[in-house]
């Protein structure tokens, strides 16, 4: 089955490992065949790579961008998924991040990435909340 990519005006598209850009006007793409494809906008820069959760999926990233480069980063995925699965006791989170090593390793890197976008929402979700819970220590108290 084919994949339409509908590109917005100026909207960049990575396709396996090669970047294109629509010009001025909206555009489909017609992809035929398996390609590793990631969005311009669904790519992280490396220094927004800045949680556990981030940085697993920037290397995801990495290996997706640049084939050549993902037998390297294999071992390294590896470990940080571990200590991932490890660290979040959410069965549904847990889910997530097995499914995604999966994807890794059938190299649907897409996929993968798909899988964590909800981890790194959870992510987030609990680090703000400890912030909050850590702003809240650091007020000073009223009449005690």
């Amino acid at each position: 089955m084919a994949l339409k990519l509908r590109l917005k005006p100026c909207e960049r598209v990575v396709i396996n490992g090669c970047v294109l850009q629509n010009d001025n006007r909206r555009h489909t793409l017609t992809v035929s065949n398996f390609a590793h494809i990631i969005r311009g906008s669904d790519i992280m820069q490396e220094e927004e790579a800045d949680t556990p959760v981030r940085r697993a999926y920037f290397v995801i990233q990495s290996m997706l961008l640049d084939p050549g480069a993902a037998e390297q980063y294999s071992s390294i995925i590896t470990g940080i998924m571990a200590k991932l699965y490890n660290a979040f006791v959410h069965p549904e989170m847990q889910d997530r991040i097995m499914q995604a090593m999966q994807n890794v390793s059938e190299r649907d890197y897409y996929k993968a990435l798909a899988c964590l976008r909800p981890v790194m929402q959870y992510e987030e979700t609990v680090l703000d909340g400890a912030k909050r819970r850590h702003d809240a220590m650091d007020e000073p108290r009223v009449g005690g």
